[in-house]
């Protein structure tokens, strides 16, 4: 008996080993975690006010943890996202328009949901943060919900620049990257980010890496990376690695800003201030908690965001795509709508693929209307 039970428990360790040498092997091997910066990158980055030697840092200071003694777990966020009480994701395919490119003309907009918009402007077209797969790199976790027409990268028309915010799996999705990489003429990411799209087979002549307030060119239009309050990295040892941000974009048309991911800040006055006032922003709204209130805004403080950036308009994004909080579905919109009711700002609220002007902002509360 002593015998089997030593047999058993050698296979076990030995099987518990395999699984460690498979993940550990994924991780380092499988090119969706990204590269590490060549020479060029590696001097820009060393150069950066942002990096300290070491890591990037925020302009201020910003725990990513701040959970309270007896605050939910890791295994208590998976199991709510794998086990979902009633709310928590939608109940039925969400309504959504099929994309039709062809109808895109200058200051068209179309959000395809989570942080990724498709728009023109001055005869440019542009897209931030293309995911259409899902947000993460296994497939336990980061599905998309459902929809009636789920966007697909085929249905793209050609792309002038890709706005990329930072590295995180729900803002680079590298399956998505390799697919619209032959439609796209140039890539714009912040510093560190161009070695992930290196490993993915991108050319450096198509990629653009910028610090906060460095500009670039496309056409007549400055794209300018601005600051953020959040965090980077592809992997739990890789983080602050590579640097995240917001976009200004000045066209003869029109002033956009889109934020990606931040924490509320002093930095969104002083983007209003040095970059403002913007015709439209595109702002976080969703995957908040208080665990992590330096990192991810409430809807509350998106609003308040969009006013200090000096926004006219605004459309909340980074919800109704993915369950990555603790949240239900449709409360990022709920919240949000109810605290820019009282404000100035004229809020865009369009189904998935829906194209639509700046000048003509759909409003209709499509999420009513979902189980």
């Amino acid at each position: 008996m002593k015998i089997v039970l030593l047999t058993v428990l050698k296979w076990l360790l030995a099987a518990a080993l395999l699984l460690v040498a498979a993940v550990v092997a994924f991780v380092y091997l499988h090119p969706t975690f990204g590269g590490k910066p060549d020479a060029a990158s590696m001097a820009k980055i060393q150069a950066s006010p942002q990096f300290d030697g070491e890591k990037f840092n925020n302009a201020e200071p910003t725990g990513i943890d701040t959970s309270a003694g007896g605050s939910p777990s890791l295994l208590d966020w998976l199991s709510s996202v794998l086990n979902p009480p009633e709310g928590k994701q939608p109940g039925e395919p969400l309504p959504s328009v099929k994309l039709d490119a062809a109808q895109l003309q200058n200051g068209d907009f179309v959000w395809l949901g989570h942080s990724t918009v498709l728009l023109k402007t001055d005869n440019q077209t542009l897209i931030t943060d293309p995911v259409f797969y899902r947000a993460s790199p296994i497939a336990l976790a980061g599905s998309p919900f459902a929809v009636t027409h789920t966007p697909i990268t085929a249905d793209l028309p050609p792309l002038d620049a890709v706005l990329i915010s930072h590295d995180h799996y729900d803002h680079l999705d590298y399956r998505a990257i390799k697919e619209i990489a032959p439609k796209t003429k140039r890539f714009y990411v912040p510093l560190g980010v161009k070695a992930h799209l290196q490993r993915w087979g991108i050319a450096d002549n198509k990629i653009i890496e910028l610090d906060w307030h460095e500009s670039a060119k496309l056409g007549n239009i400055d794209l300018t990376l601005a600051p953020a309050r959040h965090f980077s990295g592809r992997n739990f040892n890789n983080r602050f690695s590579t640097l995240w941000g917001s976009w200004v974009v000045k066209s003869p048309d029109l002033s956009l800003y889109f934020n990606g991911d931040s924490g509320y800040g002093r930095h969104f006055a002083d983007i209003g201030a040095q970059y403002g006032p913007f015709d439209f922003a595109m702002i976080e709204n969703g995957a908040y908690n208080e665990n992590w209130a330096n990192i991810h805004m409430t809807p509350e403080q998106s609003v308040q965001a969009a006013q200090d950036v000096r926004a006219a308009a605004v459309m909340p994004v980074h919800w109704a795509k993915f369950d990555l909080a603790y949240h239900t579905w449709r409360e990022p919109i709920e919240r949000f709508m109810a605290a820019a009711e009282d404000t100035p700002l004229q809020t865009a609220t369009p189904q998935i693929g829906q194209v639509f002007n700046i000048r003509q902002l759909p409003q209709v509360h499509w999420w009513e209307g979902v189980k």
